[in-house]
């Protein structure tokens, strides 16, 4: 993947500096992440900054899965059976031996930029689940997996989430809790195996 400099200078000083092995130091290293890149960018429109901030959620977690757990992702995986091309393509791949052994789906934004951040958003939600249901169409036994740094707990996503996870999607990451993202790069591993 390549990660655009100004990105990967803030990515790469924030990695640097911090262990990244409690969930407070993961959330302050997507956190710190998003707000140098909104004062680096001048960002104040929220769909610019919405983007943006997506946009460094993917970087950031792919260099963290690269560079913390020695994961190699692919990332914005074209599947053209599943109508993953064009702009929707699938955000990361595992592969082994040139298949496809795991999807992932990333949601993640700014939660001190919005008052739903990622997976609170009904919409992004949904984005997810439809990105799981495209995916599972051509690889039904293959897992997915939505990596995000907000879950939700109540409301109408909490209530998606629920419906999908364990069925569609086989499991929500959230990416900023230690054990979870540390139990989800240990998956990918045995995958590889």
């Amino acid at each position: 993947m390549e990660i655009p400099a100004t990105f990967l200078t803030i990515i790469t000083k924030n990695h640097n500096k911090s262990s990244l092995d409690t969930s407070e130091l993961l959330k302050d290293f997507f956190n710190n992440c998003f707000k140098e890149l909104i004062k680096a960018l001048n960002i104040t429109d929220f769909q610019a900054r919405a983007s943006k901030t997506g946009d460094m959620f993917e970087y950031a977690f792919w260099y963290l899965m690269k560079n913390k757990y020695k994961i190699e992702l692919s990332a914005s995986v074209s599947i053209p059976k599943a109508c993953m091309v064009d702009g929707g393509e699938l955000d990361f791949a595992l592969y082994k031996e040139s298949k496809i052994i795991c999807g992932i789906e990333a949601k993640g934004s700014d939660p001190a930029s919005s008052d739903r951040p990622a997976l609170l958003r009904t919409d992004t939600m949904k984005k997810g689940i439809c990105q799981a249901y495209q995916f599972k169409r051509v690889f039904a036994k293959v897992p997915f997996f939505i990596v995000t740094n907000v879950k939700p707990k109540s409301g109408n996503s909490a209530c998606m989430m629920a419906l999908a996870e364990g069925d569609i999607v086989d499991k929500f990451i959230d990416v900023t809790n230690f054990k979870e993202l540390s139990d989800f790069a240990e998956r990918l591993r045995d995958l590889v195996k």
